[in-house]
């Protein structure tokens, strides 16, 4: 269970609040009763995003601004009410490193770093299922294989997992790293049939994450697919019990998504093709390392 400080109103920090899943979590949360029973009765959603929220609603407290920038993020947590952050925030596609730098790693650091001066239990962070993207889609995989990023983007998300693990077990903020599927309200692709992730199996993955007892996790944010590329074991552990299965849109896909025999091949698809100069023998080399 989470620490109480006494005589005040526990807070929950969700980065990137402006965007799909950051949406649906404060539409969600605030008043999710099992997460009122944990906090006493009341515990306050602190947004931020660098593009408008709105006003804020009954317990909302809405900061706009950059986490790029250490003291904006030193300023979320100044009051020490943090009990947990979900961190979202980050560039959610490939991009330059420029880009990523400012968008994916130092924001991480400045997360974790605060979270740790001041005390977090737990760090809840969305990771991408482009972090072992360059495993064959013949492959069943579990969170606890080698990473196998398919592009700059994964590599980052593989970077804050490694951090989670570090300040889990060397400062005690424990770290619940979510590798996210195909978020949206169905799947779009064939290759959604295995990584969709629906909304409700969404919260219900993130209230694992702040309702559980672990150290260090990473998980896949998926739904209970047939067709699903990941094992995802280590999330049933700790109580996650996905409802919705991909397969009742599979009659939309009754074809490759592309022609493009790389991205057919890999679990982490065309990210793993785009901007790719290595052959195809030389890809072959990856399925001759055991899992």
């Amino acid at each position: 269970m989470l620490p109480r400080l006494p005589d005040k109103t526990p807070v929950i920090v969700i980065t990137g609040a402006a965007g799909r899943i950051g949406s649906l979590l404060r539409e969600r949360l605030s008043a999710d009763p099992e997460l009122k029973a944990l906090f006493g009765g009341s515990f306050t959603l602190r947004l931020t995003d660098i593009i408008d929220l709105g006003s804020a609603g009954p317990n909302e407290d809405v900061r706009i601004g950059n986490l790029a920038d250490e003291q904006f993020v030193d300023g979320l947590f100044a009051d020490q009410q943090v009990q947990a952050v979900i961190h979202l925030a980050g560039y959610p596609r490939e991009a330059d490193w420029e880009v990523l730098l400012d968008a994916n790693i130092r924001p991480s650091i400045n997360i974790w770093e605060a979270a740790r001066r001041t005390g977090v239990d737990r760090v809840l962070f969305a990771s991408s299922n482009h972090a072992t993207g360059f495993y064959a889609r013949s492959q069943t995989i579990g969170s606890s294989v080698p990473p196998r990023p398919d592009s700059r983007y994964g590599l980052t998300k593989v970077f804050s997992e490694q951090l989670g693990f570090l300040y889990a077990y060397k400062f005690g903020v424990r770290s619940f790293s979510m590798r996210i599927g195909m978020f949206l309200p169905e799947p779009t692709t064939r290759r959604g049939l295995s990584t969709w992730l629906s909304y409700d199996d969404t919260v219900a993955l993130v209230k694992v994450g702040l309702l559980a007892d672990y150290t260090s996790e990473v998980v896949y944010g998926v739904s209970n697919n047939e067709r699903a590329f990941w094992d995802n074991s280590a999330a049933f552990r700790l109580g996650y019990r996905p409802k919705d299965n991909a397969e009742r849109f599979a009659h939309m896909f009754p074809g490759p998504d592309t022609a493009d025999e790389v991205a057919e091949h890999f679990q982490g698809g065309v990210y793993t093709s785009n901007g790719l100069v290595r052959s195809g023998a030389r890809l072959a080399e990856l399925e001759k390392d055991p899992i």
